[in-house]
């Protein structure tokens, strides 16, 4: 099975700050039957960036959520048709989202996990690089799949 799944990546949103990227992901969750509350995890993701920021280097986020309401650890990729504001660590704007969705019960297993393949992942050039190119969610999907495989 592919973790990466085509219809959770979202392409060129037009969103405007990082508020309106956290709206969409939370409704995104719901809408694809990962929470059963929007509102619920809309305030973890809020309340996970307001521990520290979740935007990494060279244009990418990864806002995560934990919740009794996430029913299966799932990830949302969104990428934005203008960077905006993250607050990242080398101070670049955000042009690339992936959002991790944990339930409580995997906080401590399957959250580290996956945060951990995902930052490695993004501190490679040639990773980095093809998602930004990258034109269709079939081509992230595959990108992401075939590296976390190598994990």
């Amino acid at each position: 099975m592919s973790l990466i799944k085509t219809d959770h990546i979202f392409l060129k949103e037009n969103l405007a700050n990082q508020e309106e990227v956290m709206h969409f992901l939370a409704a995104k969750a719901t809408a694809l039957g990962l929470s059963n509350d929007e509102n619920k995890v809309y305030e973890k993701l809020l309340e996970r960036e307001a521990e520290g920021t979740t935007g990494m280097m060279d244009g990418f986020a990864i806002p995560h959520a934990k919740d009794a309401s996430i029913k299966e650890a799932d990830i949302v990729i969104v990428s934005l048709a203008k960077a905006v504001d993250w607050h990242s660590l080398d101070g670049s704007p955000t042009e690339f989202i992936i959002a991790l969705f944990i339930p409580d019960s995997e906080a401590g297993t399957t959250h580290l996990k996956l945060l951990s393949n995902v930052a490695r992942l993004l501190m490679h050039q040639e990773v980095t690089k093809g998602l930004k190119e990258a034109t269709t969610p079939a081509a992230i999907a595959a990108l992401l799949n075939s590296k976390l495989a190598e994990n």
